[in-house]
């Protein structure tokens, strides 16, 4: 009896035994997990310094390595083009840098707005993020304002490990205290403004994307190349001498421009006069508007008009560069008659806020005298800024009128003028066009040289969402479904054959994946030219089942 109560107290001791082993190894495991994901950890690394970390070196991966194509697999993170999720993870922080980083040395400033997560943030939202990032924090997009008055000193030297994430605690502590992203921050007696700051970061974590962990330091000195522009949280506050969009193009692009995307008050008046002329003469809005040299859409260039009209008002003449804006889809009202001055300084404010919520062109606006349609407005601020030419003053008073046949042609416009990541006026771009249809006539014989050459010379490589762009692309001879799309439609564009995105869900022979491709207008019919696959020709798809394809979406503009 005493032997079998020994035995069942052994039993005992040995289950509780076990039990306490069993929780210390989930607690060991646990703590494994948080040590390998904290970067400040990294700060006390016995690691040396080395030669790779310089933002010019080579060994920050500037140029993608090509990799297999795969006959047209590709994966599209369908969540990524909608709208994202209130927490991010690396991996969304990490692909956006990369992007941004990229954007910065084509264009030496930073974007209007950067794509995280499928989420489009302001610049200071993203410094949140990335300082968020740096040194461990949730990543949780917050509402943040621009810097008030972004400025620093020439910057010199480096900045190491230790000292970058110490900056970025400074940073990210300042923005959750003040909402707003800091002017500058202070580092061995040096400034680096608003912009710099921003670029270090994405530099750190774009080195980390490539080579799964941070530079051990970053050259300042590179960070003085990113140009400091005016910034402002309202586009219509006259206060801070420009709008927001003059920060860059809707996105992770170049505005599409030549050597310099700056766009004068003057242009602009000029350009309005013309488009004036223009609709008295066809009675119809044209495809696109031409200024200083770059093809705009017409809803590209009526945002253009309305910051023209809100400088006049306040005594400015800063220079514009114009964004991404797409058409109305849907122009509807029929208001006309007399607006008071007073008035249309408040409905182009109230148009203005429009376009930088939604990036188009609204369908109509509410007025005194009714909903007056997308057309009327663009041909009414034409008529203000003309009168304004002609006189040196804003008109007392604006007559809305009605034209006839304005909506014609316009359904095209949208899909011959430079949108995101779609850089036509580039001269990288306009240079190859112009090379490829050489002596071709005919717009088939034009559209298949196009797509022949991208299909032959660009390697696929796999990765969601843009990440180059058509300039990228091209550039660096390699790119996903995404971005083989962006290179055909601003060739396409170029050599003057609308173009546009498609977005499906399609099945490969692998399976079935989330995927774009362009399509390219012919002689009155759009055809398929899906680049990324050789077995592919324009308007022939081998590389994915065509007849079960789910159409998630077609754009002038792609939004991811």
């Amino acid at each position: 009896m005493e032997a079998g109560k020994i035995s069942i107290k052994m039993k005992i001791v040995c289950m509780l035994f076990a039990c306490i082993l069993l929780l210390n190894l989930g607690s060991a495991y646990a703590q494994e997990n948080k040590t390998t994901t904290n970067l400040t950890q990294n700060i006390n690394s016995p690691e040396t310094p080395d030669r790779a970390t310089d933002v010019n070196s080579s060994c920050i991966l500037e140029e993608p390595v090509p990799k297999t194509n795969y006959a047209g697999d590709e994966g599209l993170n369908k969540s990524n083009a909608a709208a994202g999720p209130s927490t991010l993870n690396g991996a969304d922080i990490e692909d956006a840098a990369v992007r941004l980083d990229d954007f910065i040395k084509t264009n030496e400033r930073l974007p209007a707005y950067i794509t995280v997560g499928g989420e489009q943030l302001n610049p200071a939202t993203f410094l949140q993020l990335l300082t968020a990032y740096l040194t461990d924090k949730t990543l949780e997009p917050r509402i943040v304002g621009l810097p008030t008055n972004s400025t620093g000193t020439n910057l010199k030297g480096s900045i190491v490990l230790e000292d970058y994430i110490e900056l970025a605690e400074k940073v990210y502590s300042f923005i959750e205290l003040n909402s707003r992203a800091p002017n500058f921050a202070t580092f061995n007696n040096q400034q680096i403004k608003f912009e710099s700051l921003t670029w270090l970061f994405a530099r750190a974590i774009s080195f980390k994307a490539a080579n799964q962990r941070l530079p051990n330091y970053v050259n300042l000195e590179n960070l003085n190349k990113i140009k400091t522009l005016p910034l402002s949280d309202d586009p219509t506050n006259s206060n801070n001498n420009s709008e927001t969009s003059q920060i860059g193009e809707g996105g992770e692009n170049s505005s599409g421009a030549a050597d310099d995307p700056n766009i004068s008050m003057y242009e602009v008046l000029s350009a309005a006069k013309r488009l004036k002329d223009f609709i008295e003469s066809n009675k119809r809005l044209p495809s696109y508007v031409t200024v200083s040299d770059q093809n705009l859409g017409v809803a590209q260039f009526l945002e253009l008009m309305l910051k023209v009209i809100i400088q006049i008002n306040s005594g400015q003449t800063s220079p514009l560069i114009p964004r991404t804006v797409t058409e109305a889809p849907n122009p509807s009202g029929s208001g006309t008659g007399q607006i008071t001055k007073s008035e249309y300084i408040q409905l182009t404010n109230k148009i203005l806020n429009f376009i930088t919520a939604y990036a188009r062109a609204p369908n109509y606006v509410t007025t005194s005298i009714g909903s007056i349609s997308y057309p009327n407005i663009v041909y009414a601020m034409s008529r203000i800024l003309t009168f304004y030419n002609d006189n040196n003053r804003l008109p007392s008073y604006v007559t809305v009128k009605e034209f006839s046949g304005q909506s014609s042609n316009n359904e095209l416009g949208q899909y011959l003028v430079a949108t995101a990541n779609c850089q036509v006026n580039d001269p990288s771009i306009q240079s190859l066009a112009a090379q490829l249809t050489a002596g071709l006539t005919g717009e088939w014989d034009k559209a298949r040289a196009v797509f022949n050459w991208v299909r032959d010379n660009i390697d696929y490589s796999f990765y969601y969402n843009t990440r180059y762009g058509a300039v990228g692309t091209l550039k660096y001879k390699t790119g996903n479904c995404c971005d083989h799309a962006h290179l055909v439609v601003a060739l396409a564009r170029a050599a003057g054959l609308p173009a546009r995105y498609v977005h499906g869900i399609c099945t490969f022979s692998s399976g079935t994946y989330g995927h774009v491709w362009a399509q390219i207008y012919v002689n009155g019919k759009w055809y398929n030219a899906d680049a990324t696959s050789t077995r592919n020709s324009l308007g022939v798809v081998n590389s994915w089942n065509t007849a079960t394809a789910t159409i998630l979406g077609v754009y002038a503009s792609l939004p991811f």
